[in-house]
């Protein structure tokens, strides 16, 4: 197998086409929240449109279970693991099968390495 089979590319076209299902699902839920947390690096995109969308502020700090905490991907898990605690409801746009935390939300499964437009080549 080819490094480039383990690899696959999302584009800003994916993501503009994505952001309106994951509105859809988060709408869904019927949920309040004080706010969206974007995972640094790879949530920050994400939490940024989601607030403009949803009308919800980007939040900081202060990760509570009223909080939409979002990322580009559950991948290992590792930097979802410290906020299951605060019972946030958590959002990815991939998840892979072995993650340590299963999103609340997501829409793509995938065991290649995704590469995504706000990420250096």
């Amino acid at each position: 197998m080819s490094a480039d089979s383990k690899k696959q590319r999302y584009s800003w076209d994916d993501f503009e086409k994505d952001v309106p299902k994951l509105i859809r699902k988060i709408k869904k839920l019927r949920k309040r929240f004080d706010g969206i947390y974007g995972i640094p690096r790879g949530g920050l995109s994400i939490a940024v449109k989601l607030s403009h969308e949803l009308n919800l502020p980007i939040l900081v700090g202060g990760v509570t279970a009223k909080t939409l905490l979002v990322d580009d991907v559950a991948d290992s898990g590792s930097t979802l693991l410290p906020y299951t605690n605060r019972k946030a409801t958590i959002v990815t746009i991939f998840y892979k099968p072995w993650s340590k935390v299963k999103p609340d939300i997501w829409l793509r499964e995938t065991k290649k390495h995704v590469i995504f437009p706000w990420e250096k080549n």
